[in-house]
């Protein structure tokens, strides 16, 4: 009964911890978010620069590698070629 009550007491002790490093990468979460945002009004990127990670996931779904290959071509091409971006965007909308 002492090893429980131990556990419990543990965990108990463990909580602000955990709640601490939550908070922590929600922070960096929302900063990332603040920060992509920022770069898209400012380097006037189009707003369909968020698609990115949403098509990197699709394939992550299927094939964790080739996902994190199509971010990375895909976050490269928006950076060092935005004219590239907006007319392979153009020609599918």
């Amino acid at each position: 009964m002492t090893l429980v009550a131990n556990f419990f007491n543990s965990v108990l002790k463990s909580i602000p911890v955990l709640i601490a490093k939550v908070g922590t990468i929600l922070l960096l979460i929302f900063t990332v978010g603040m920060a992509a945002g920022y770069a898209v009004a400012t380097i006037s990127l189009t707003p369909l620069v968020f698609l990115i990670p949403v098509v990197a996931m699709l394939v992550m779904w299927y094939k964790l590698d080739e996902g994190v290959l199509v971010l990375l071509i895909l976050t490269i091409l928006v950076v060092f070629f935005p004219e590239v971006w907006d007319a392979a965007i153009s020609t599918f909308l």
